[in-house]
C-alpha cells in the first residue's frame, strides 16, 4: 500500500505541469459551455441561423449544396455531423422530454416558416454551440503550445490561462459563428509553421498548409494565414537550404486550394452562387459598410479596433501586452509569430465594416504577448535583485508569481461568476411563463403572436391561452377576465414598417393601452420592435383594457 501511495505521489509530482495544462483547458471549456445555453429556446445572435439552420436543412433535404457561401462551408458541414448525431439521440427521447422527435419532419427551420430565427428544437443549436466551445477551448491549448515553442512551458501556460479566462473570447466561443473556429485553425497554421522552423521537418510545413486551407474554408479573410507557412519556408531556406526542396514552394498555393475545394466542392459546382455571395461580402466590407458598424478605412478603423482590444483586456493587461513586445529581444522567433496577426489587423483596418468579432483570431497572440510581458518583468526584477539585493535569488520568482496571480485570478473569478449568471439566466418570455403560472385569478390568456413565444415555453403554460396578432387583440372586444401578454412600450410599435399603413389604428390602440392596468412588467427592453427579431424583449401583462 505504501509503495502504491509513493508511486501515485511520484506520478503527480513528476507530471504536475501536465495536470495544470489539462485543468486550464477543461476550465476554459466549462466557462464556454456555461455560456452556450444563453437565450435558448430563443436566439440572441443574428448570424447563427446562417450556419446552424443551413446545416439542419442539409440533414432534412439530403442536398449537400449549402446554397449559402457568404461564410465558408467548414462549420456548416461540421455542425451537420453534430446534428445527425443529435437527431439520433432525440429519436430516442420520450414525449415527456422538453425536446424529442418521432420523425425528422418535426424539425422546423427558417426555410419552412420564412422567419429567420425559427428553431423548433433548440437543442440542435445548443450542441452546435458546444462544438464552437470545444474549438474555443482547443484554441487555449494551441496557445499554450505556441507559448511553449516560442518561449517556454510557463509562458505557454500563462498565455493559455489568460485566453481561457478572457471574457471576450469566452462569449465569442458560445455562438455558432465562424470566428472562433477560424481562430483555432489559423493558430494551427502558425503553430505548425513554428515547428517547421524549429525542426525543419516537411510534415510540419505540409500540415500548416492543410490547416491554411481549412481556415479559408471556414472564414474567407483567413486566407492571410498562408503568409505564415510561406515565411516559414523562406526562413528555413535562409537557415538551411538543403532542408527546402524546390517543389515545396509550389505547395504553398496548391495545398490550401485543394483542401479548400475538398471542403467546399460546391464553390465549383455552384460557381455562380459562390461568386455572387462572395462578391456581395467583398462589396459589403469594402464599399457599402454596415450601418452603425462602419468606420472610415485606414487610421480611423485601426484606432477603433485598438480601442476595442483595450476595452476587452483592460488597462493593466494592455500595459503588460505592450511590455511583451520587448520579448523579441529574448526570442527572435516572436517576431515571426507576430507578423501574421499584425498584417491581419492592417488588412482588416482597410475595410469599412468594423465588427470586432473579425479580430477573434488576434487574441491568442495578445495572450502570448501578455505572458511574454510577465517574462520581461521577471527578467527586469532579476537584474534589479542582483544589483540591489544580492543573495536573494528567490525574490524575483516569488514577486512574479504574486504579480501573475494578481492579474489572472480576478479575471478568472469574474469570468466564472459571469458564466454562472449566464447559465442561470432566462429569456423574458420564459420568465413571463413562470410569472403567469404563479397568478391565481387568470381564466384566459391572450398572447401577442409578435412575441414569438416558443412552443417549449408554451408547453409549460398551465392556463388556457390563444395566440393572436396585436391588431386583432385590440380591435375586438376583450374579455375582462382575460390577461393580455404584450410587448412593452407600444409607442415603439409605430416604427415597425408593418404598421405604417395602420398608424391611426395603432394610435388608437396605444391610447387604449395607456389607460389599462399593467399587472406585471418583465424586462427592461423598452424599444421592442414587434414581429421582427428581438433580443430579450420587454413584456407586459395587461388586464382591464379600456374600450
Amino acid at each position: 500500500m505504501d509503495k502504491t501511495k509513493v508511486a501515485i505521489k511520484g506520478f503527480i509530482v513528476n507530471n504536475y505541469f501536465i495536470f495544470l495544462v489539462i485543468a486550464t483547458v477543461i476550465f476554459a471549456f466549462v466557462l464556454r459551455c456555461f455560456h452556450a445555453k444563453i437565450g435558448l429556446p430563443y436566439l440572441y445572435n443574428w448570424d447563427e441561423p446562417h450556419t446552424a439552420s443551413t446545416a439542419l436543412k442539409i440533414m432534412k433535404t439530403g442536398d449537400f449544396n449549402p446554397h449559402f457561401f457568404k461564410y465558408g462551408s467548414m462549420m456548416i458541414y461540421s455542425n451537420f455531423v453534430v446534428d445527425v448525431l443529435h437527431y439520433l439521440s432525440l429519436m430516442g427521447h420520450p414525449s415527456t422530454a422538453d425536446s424529442y422527435l418521432t420523425t425528422m419532419n418535426e424539425i422546423i427551420i427558417n426555410a419552412d416558416t420564412g422567419w429567420q430565427w425559427t428553431i423548433s428544437h433548440p437543442s440542435f443549436y445548443y450542441w452546435n454551440r458546444i462544438l464552437t466551445a470545444l474549438l474555443g477551448a482547443g484554441t487555449v491549448f494551441l496557445t499554450y503550445l505556441m507559448g511553449n515553442y516560442v518561449f517556454n512551458k510557463w509562458i505557454g501556460l500563462i498565455a493559455a490561462v489568460f485566453l481561457a479566462t478572457l471574457p471576450f473570447h469566452i462569449v465569442q466561443s458560445a455562438w455558432i459563428t465562424t470566428d472562433v473556429p477560424a481562430a483555432f485553425f489559423v493558430l494551427a497554421v502558425v503553430l505548425f509553421s513554428i515547428l517547421f522552423i524549429r525542426c525543419k521537418k516537411p510534415i510540419y510545413f505540409i500540415l500548416s498548409l492543410i490547416f491554411a486551407g481549412i481556415s479559408i474554408a471556414t472564414k474567407y479573410n483567413a486566407a492571410l494565414s498562408v503568409i505564415a507557412p510561406f515565411m516559414a519556408l523562406a526562413m528555413v531556406y535562409v537557415q538551411s537550404r538543403e532542408s527546402v526542396k524546390t517543389y515545396m514552394w509550389f505547395l504553398v498555393p496548391i495545398i490550401p486550394v485543394i483542401v479548400f475545394f475538398l471542403i467546399m466542392p460546391y464553390a465549383l459546382i455552384d460557381l455562380t452562387t459562390f461568386l455572387k455571395h462572395v462578391g456581395y461580402e467583398v462589396h459589403h466590407y469594402k464599399i457599402r459598410g454596415h450601418g452603425n458598424a462602419t468606420s472610415v478605412p485606414g487610421w480611423d478603423h485601426f484606432g477603433f479596433q485598438m480601442y476595442q482590444f483595450y476595452s476587452n483586456i483592460g488597462l493593466l493587461n494592455t500595459v503588460l501586452v505592450g511590455i511583451g513586445i520587448f520579448g523579441i529581444f529574448f526570442r527572435p522567433l516572436l517576431i515571426f509569430t507576430l507578423i501574421l496577426p499584425g498584417m491581419y489587423i492592417l488588412y482588416m483596418s482597410g475595410m469599412k465594416v468594423n465588427f470586432h468579432r473579425n479580430f477573434v483570431q488576434v487574441y491568442p497572440f495578445i495572450s502570448l504577448l501578455f505572458a511574454v510581458g510577465i517574462y520581461v518583468l521577471y527578467h527586469v526584477l532579476g537584474i534589479i535583485q542582483k544589483r540591489m539585493l544580492p543573495g536573494k535569488e528567490w525574490l524575483p520568482t516569488i514577486s512574479i508569481i504574486l504579480i501573475t496571480f494578481a492579474f489572472l485570478l480576478p479575471q478568472a473569478y469574474l469570468s466564472l461568476n459571469d458564466a454562472k449568471i449566464i447559465y442561470e439566466a432566462k429569456d423574458t418570455r420564459t420568465k413571463a411563463i413562470d410569472e403567469i403560472n404563479a397568478l391565481k385569478d387568470v381564466r384566459k390568456l391572450v398572447i401577442a403572436k409578435e412575441l414569438m413565444i416558443h412552443a417549449q415555453d408554451l408547453k409549460h403554460l398551465e392556463k388556457p391561452y390563444t395566440v393572436e396578432p396585436v391588431l386583432k387583440i385590440f380591435l375586438r372586444a376583450v374579455d375582462e377576465n382575460s390577461l393580455l401578454v404584450l410587448p412593452s412600450n407600444p409607442k415603439s410599435w409605430l416604427k415597425n414598417p408593418k404598421f405604417k399603413k395602420k398608424a391611426e389604428q395603432m394610435r388608437m390602440i396605444i391610447s387604449r393601452f395607456e389607460n389599462s392596468s399593467i399587472v406585471k412588467k418583465i424586462g427592461n427592453n423598452g424599444a421592442t420592435m414587434i414581429d421582427i427579431y428581438s433580443v430579450n424583449p420587454g413584456i407586459i401583462l395587461v388586464r382591464d383594457v379600456q374600450r
